[in-house]
């Protein structure tokens, strides 16, 4: 048989195909299935390298929302990578970590990058080399923010809990809060002039405020809360009474601290620092009449009340610590009570009355006016000169000539916190 009719015969026998097949497929099948393998591993390397910069990114966008570890965001997130791998622990590379800006913000976002390089059978056969699988991650932060302020209503429920009346002015930027969750917490009757800063209120805030100053309403807000809720009064039974004596003429009262059933100041009148009770009476204080005390405290108890009248002259300064723990109270409560001026018993069952401050420029109130219980409505003004002033009622009217242009002393700032929001972290990219 011939070279040619073998040919022919070998053309036409169809005995061997599918080992043919088979063998000029081989390549590719193996090529194919260790191409899979590969891919495979690949797969897994950036999964486990993804987490883990994930993680990091994470970390230290957490360590910058806070103050205290902003310094640290890039050993976090370190810390956190590496805790994060297991089979790539020994191909992956340092991570690296920085700041970005983001969505308009500046250095508001962590960047974490990383990489993996190893040679594999298969792919290395085909290219010559190792292969690298690289992953990228973003995390945004945003700091939480604590708020404090100036005027606060505890009530939780009312309607006009803080009321702006007529052309009252108050512009000390301080902030104002409601703890209301009616619709109308805060609301306005008039034109004052109005630049509190932050007003804020678990309910709603009439819409006139964002017209008449410089304002940032936060309305419907969880976790507002009066910063004195969990205080307890101090007291001091020695039994008292206010009596004016004369000398040559003039009328004048010098007061010990004590229990007073009632205290209407009827001449000029000097307290001698410490606790001053007042049991279902009065602190009224005159127009014609000065009352002057350093380092005092008032508690109101049994509905006692206060009324402070334009005209009088009036300068007034809180206990400090060291007064309070000279007065007997503790020294873990005296760094609370610090600073209390005017301090109305939460606990008692007796009916509320409503207080009345019509200051002027007379009128110097170093301390804070905590009336839980109790309405009360501020016509006038009031100065300070060593202590910020600070209000909180059960609800507040503020009208008439009020005119509060600064609660604050210079380099004095009001640090109880009314509202402290979270830290917001966010995965991004």
């Amino acid at each position: 048989m011939g070279f040619r009719s073998f040919l022919r015969n070998l053309r036409s026998d169809k005995s061997g195909n599918a080992a043919l097949i088979v063998a000029l497929g081989m390549p590719a099948l193996i090529g194919g299935t260790g191409y899979a393998v590969d891919t495979a591993q690949w797969y897994t390397w950036k999964q486990e390298l993804q987490f883990a910069t994930d993680q990091a990114a994470i970390a230290g966008a957490y360590a910058q929302s806070k103050e205290i570890t902003q310094q640290d965001y890039a050993t976090r997130a370190e810390q956190e990578f590496e805790a994060n791998l297991a089979i790539t622990a020994d191909i992956a590379s340092e991570p690296d970590i920085s700041l970005a800006s983001y969505n308009g913000g500046t250095d508001n976002s962590v960047i974490v990058r990383a990489s993996a390089t190893a040679t594999l059978p298969f792919s290395s056969f085909l290219t010559g080399k190792g292969t690298t699988v690289s992953v990228f991650s973003q995390a945004r932060f945003q700091q939480g923010a604590s708020y404090t302020s100036c005027v606060i209503a505890t009530d939780d429920d009312d309607d006009g809990a803080i009321t702006i009346r007529g052309n009252a002015t108050l512009t000390a930027g301080c902030g104002m809060a409601a703890l209301s969750n009616s619709d109308q917490a805060i609301i306005v009757d008039g034109n004052p002039q109005v630049d509190a800063g932050y007003i804020m209120s678990a309910g709603g805030i009439d819409d006139a405020l964002t017209s008449l100053g410089d304002n940032q309403l936060l309305e419907y807000v969880e976790g507002l809360e009066d910063p004195y809720d969990d205080l307890t009064p101090p007291d001091n039974p020695t039994p008292r009474e206010y009596k004016c004596q004369n000398n040559r003429g003039s009328k004048f009262a010098s007061l010990q601290p004590g229990t007073y059933s009632d205290l209407t100041i009827q001449c000029d009148t000097i307290l001698a620092g410490g606790i001053y009770v007042i049991e279902g009476g009065s602190l009224d204080i005159n127009a014609q009449d000065d009352l002057t005390g350093n380092g005092v405290m008032f508690v109101l108890k049994d509905g006692a009340n206060i009324k402070i009248n334009g005209g009088s002259s009036v300068n007034l300064t809180a206990m400090t610590i060291g007064e309070l723990i000279a007065a007997g109270v503790s020294a873990e409560d005296a760094e609370k009570l610090a600073g209390m001026l005017i301090f109305e018993d939460p606990n008692g069952d007796e009916a509320s009355k409503d207080h009345v401050i019509n200051g002027n420029a007379s009128t110097v109130l170093n301390g804070i006016v905590y009336l839980p219980k109790s309405h009360v409505r501020f016509n006038g003004t009031a100065s300070v000169t060593s202590q910020c002033f600070m209000l909180a009622a059960s609800t507040i009217d503020i009208g008439g000539t009020a005119d509060m242009t600064s609660f604050c002393p210079p380099d004095e700032v009001i640090d109880e916190t009314v509202l402290t929001t979270k830290s917001l972290v966010r995965l991004v990219a």
